[in-house]
């Protein structure tokens, strides 16, 4: 018997986070991926670099339309609105066994409405992270709408368990971008400076600030304090662009209006093969990515976490909190620089996220998953085990 899995991308960064998982999903006996490709995907200034992605996906690939052109949060929620009406006529042609999510974007919500009402089961990964932004509501209403929930540590299975969920519908698995980035090769630092037009002699230091939706208003005002304390520090940098959400528009014009330095680099995306080489050779990083969090540890890479976009997150040894204000970047930047103790520190801290094996557990769990009533009743007690013991 073969088990159709639909999986739902909304960007070229979910997309790479989740290539061992669908790698998984397409090796094991009797699971057929399918994406369904949206957002990002399809907006003109990334059409090109998404294609590339999305020709490694083994599987079928659908391209399903939410319009992304505008970035304010009356857009956003448009964009939502679409999204589940547009979703639901791709499911209900497809008709899965499970619809598989990750994470906390609006399109990963619209999916597991519509999939929720059509009695699709919804596995989602990384239910009960903590952020200090509106993603932190999608993803508890993700977790509203999922049947089973794929944590990446232990205070998210913890968290979950706290808003109600069946201790039997949750799995801890870890995080899935590690398994890529603990099974790669990396790009030698030589050939990353080459392409990146970087001194291979000097520290580097990467960067990546992304708007924060319920401070848009200041997400402007954000990009220019953290330009002002690489202008005051001077080393060599590489910043990745800010992502689409409100405010998004807002930082990129503060950065062409900052104008060019020589001693930055300023990409729209580098693809994960070369942001994962970025992170191994970097000597810091900045900003409030994820993957500061979810990610730098497997480097022991010193994080300057500015903000609060990643506020409430489980957090390994090698991360330094500071405010969006310039003297505390700048700060945060020097001691994650120049403090010793501090760096060795980071270089031994252990990821609490895992160890490189969550594709795995996901290709087994959703082959071993039973399909049927007790899974899809959220509301009635579990009275027993909905994973099989011998799967497909």
């Amino acid at each position: 018997m073969t088990r159709a899995i639909a999986c739902i991308s909304g960007s070229r960064a979910d997309y790479h986070l989740m290539v061992p998982v669908y790698e998984a999903l397409a090796a094991a006996p009797g699971l057929r991926p399918t994406l369904l490709a949206t957002c990002a995907h399809l907006h003109p200034a990334f059409r090109e670099s998404s294609a590339q992605a999305l020709r490694t996906f083994p599987g079928r690939v659908l391209l399903v339309t939410m319009p992304m052109d505008d970035d304010s949060g009356l857009g956003m929620a448009q964009a939502l609105g679409h999204g589940v009406l547009n979703l639901a006529q791709a499911l209900d042609a497809q008709r899965p066994d499970i619809l598989l999510l990750q994470g906390d974007r609006g399109e990963m919500l619209a999916g597991a409405m519509a999939a929720a009402h059509m009695n699709i089961p919804v596995v989602h990964m990384s239910g009960g992270d903590r952020t200090g932004s509106i993603d932190n509501a999608i993803r508890n209403a993700i977790t509203a709408f999922a049947h089973v929930h794929l944590t990446t540590c232990r205070d998210s299975t913890a968290a979950l368990r706290a808003m109600g969920e069946a201790p039997g519908r949750i799995f801890e698995v870890g995080e899935p971008a590690l398994d890529r980035i603990l099974s790669m090769t990396f790009l030698p630092r030589a050939e990353l400076c080459a392409r990146l037009r970087l001194d291979p002699a000097k520290p580097i230091l990467a960067a990546t600030l992304h708007p924060v939706t319920t401070e848009r208003d200041r997400a402007g005002e954000q990009m220019r304090a953290l330009l002002e304390a690489l202008d005051a520090l001077g080393a060599q940098t590489v910043l990745t662009e800010p992502n689409t959400d409100a405010g998004g528009q807002a930082m990129r014009e503060a950065l062409r209006a900052h104008g060019e330095r020589p001693w930055l680099r300023v990409e729209q995306s580098l693809g994960f093969e070369m942001y994962a080489s970025l992170l191994h050779e970097a000597s810091a990083m900045v900003g409030n990515s994820s993957s500061g969090i979810l990610e730098a540890p497997s480097f022991g890479l010193p994080v300057v976490n500015v903000g609060q976009r990643q506020h409430g997150r489980l957090r390994a040894g090698n991360v330094l909190d500071v405010g969006n204000d310039a003297p505390a970047i700048l700060a945060g930047l020097r001691r994650a620089l120049r403090d010793e103790d501090f760096r060795a520190a980071c270089r031994t801290c252990v990821n609490p996220y895992g160890n490189g094996t969550a594709s795995a557990a996901t290709a087994d769990i959703l082959a071993r998953l039973t399909i049927g009533p007790a899974l899809l009743d959220k509301w009635r007690a579990l009275n027993a085990p909905l994973l099989d013991s011998h799967g497909l």
